[in-house]
């Protein structure tokens, strides 16, 4: 495993490096009787953790959930202007 620097000296290619080290470990895990038992959840936080040094995870590309929009409704011949989601075009009734 890389050696922890001190302060900035520790960079992403030497985080990036231990992470490997780290799945490597999880991968040849062993467990009882000496058998290679893998611990895949290890595995895959690193592998996440990798991806995100990498740049492939943002906060841009979060998945915006989806709105439905509603400008009014009528009720009872009453209109409730509702405003939800994004403003609405007029539409003709």
């Amino acid at each position: 495993m890389a050696r922890k620097k001190k302060g900035c000296e520790y960079s992403k290619s030497d985080s990036f490096e231990n992470l490997e080290v780290i799945q490597e470990m999880a991968l040849n895990r062993k467990g009882k009787d000496d058998e290679i038992n893998p611990d895949i959840s290890i595995f895959l936080k690193a592998e996440e953790l990798k991806g995100k040094l990498c740049g492939l995870y943002s906060e841009k590309d979060k998945v915006q959930p989806q709105v439905n929009k509603m400008g009014s409704v009528k009720i009872d011949g009453i209109e409730l202007d509702i405003k939800v989601g994004e403003k609405l075009e007029k539409q003709d009734d």
